[in-house]
C-alpha cells in the first residue's frame, strides 16, 4: 500500500478514537449531572459502544475498553 494512504488511513483511524473517547466523555459527564450511579452510567455506555460497533463494523477500536469506560467514568465523576 502507498505510504501516503497508509499515513492517512492511520490519521483517520487516531481521529476516529479521539471522537467516541471524547463523546465518551461528554456523556458520563452528562449522566454524573443527571445524577446517575458510576456502575450504571458505565452500563450504560458500554451499551451505548456495543450498539455503535455491532455485527458488521467490526470490534470497539483500541483505547475504547471496559476499563477505558471505567477510567473516562471515574474521571467524570471525580469533579
Amino acid at each position: 500500500m502507498n505510504d501516503e494512504v497508509r499515513a492517512d488511513r492511520e490519521r483517520a483511524a487516531e481521529r476516529r478514537r479521539a471522537m467516541f473517547r471524547s463523546e465518551l466523555e461528554q456523556r458520563a459527564a452528562l449522566l454524573r449531572r443527571l445524577g446517575y450511579t458510576r456502575a450504571r452510567a458505565e452500563a450504560r455506555l458500554r451499551a451505548n459502544l456495543d450498539w455503535d460497533f455491532e455485527v458488521g463494523t467490526g470490534p470497539r477500536p483500541e483505547g475504547l475498553g471496559d476499563a477505558d469506560i471505567a477510567r473516562i467514568v471515574k474521571a467524570a465523576f471525580a469533579r
